[in-house]
């Protein structure tokens, strides 16, 4: 027979098992008596690695808190007014079309010289961009946005010493070398060749859509750069009205700097291209023959 004491016992017993707890428990019976039960131990989990928050630059903060439509910063060193102020450095914005910055300026209130803003078809954040973000600016006479930008016209001297375009994010801060700058329309009728659509090239998701973007922009180009260009790299295209012709575009073009490469290490590969592709309309307004255009074979 089992006696009270043992039956109490062995219920205690059952009831510590049961519990699953992860540690050992004891059961005083007395002083001469003490019951220990385990059980298995628990099972060890590694910790996991997440990948910090970027952090977004002091130097950016109060301008977006401002308006917190601000992506970047634009910067092209050395393009000066005649009184050596440098007229090409501005907050960048980026809204939900590309017509909301046309004519309203940083506060968001109307201004008929808008605001330099980038193309909003792919969000700038703080972990990815477009493969090649376009960044558009007025024209104006009293040199504000991307007046200024029309000095790429003179030459290889020029081009040679400012061929650097830093275009930072709220995040990091990066370089471009410049590889081209063209004259272009926005209608078929203005040229003998298809408009050449440079404001849709964003993200190259095959080698042809590089090889179009690449390939036209060098085919247009007031000069070849010597910079090379491939499948993979990323670019910055700054978009501005000119004055050649009715709805004509001076576009200029930048390719990020890789690892250990500087703009200055290219200030002495520029060459004049006189074969570059000008728009048909432009011929016809010099009252010239207008060439036979093969286009570009990419």
């Amino acid at each position: 027979m089992i006696n009270k004491k043992q039956f109490i016992t062995a219920c205690l017993c059952i009831c510590a098992v049961l519990s699953g707890c992860g540690v050992a428990e004891t059961i005083p019976e007395g002083p001469d008596e003490i019951f220990t039960t385990t059980t298995s131990p628990a099972t060890v989990t590694e910790p996991t690695t997440t990948e910090p928050e970027p952090v977004m630059l002091d130097k950016y903060v109060s301008y977006y808190e401002q308006n917190n439509d601000t992506v970047g910063w634009l910067y092209i060193p050395g393009v000066l007014d005649d009184y050596g102020t440098e007229r090409i450095n501005y907050p960048v914005l980026q809204a939900d079309d590309n017509s909301y910055y046309l004519d309203k300026g940083f506060d968001k209130q109307y201004a008929e010289g808008g605001w330099v803003y980038a193309d909003y078809k792919v969000p700038i954040t703080a972990t990815s961009h477009a493969d090649n973000i376009t960044i558009y600016g007025h024209n104006m006479k009293n040199g504000d946005f991307f007046h200024f930008l029309h000095n790429y016209k003179k030459g290889v001297d020029y081009v040679s010493e400012h061929n650097e375009i830093q275009f930072s994010t709220l995040y990091e801060e990066n370089k471009y070398v410049i590889i081209g700058a063209f004259l272009t329309g926005i209608y078929d009728e203005q040229d003998n060749l298809p408009t050449f659509e440079y404001f849709k090239c964003r993200n190259f998701e095959t080698e042809d859509d590089y090889n179009y973007f690449y390939q036209n922009v060098m085919y247009r180009s007031f000069y070849d750069s010597g910079v090379e260009c491939e499948y993979g790299d990323e670019f910055i295209t700054l978009s501005t009205c000119s004055t050649e012709f009715l709805d004509s575009r001076f576009v200029v073009v930048a390719r990020k700097l890789r690892d250990g490469e500087t703009a200055e290490q290219y200030a002495d590969t520029y060459e004049w291209n006189s074969d570059r592709h000008m728009p048909m309309v432009w011929y016809t307004l010099q009252g010239l023959e207008v060439p036979y255009a093969s286009g570009p074979q990419y």
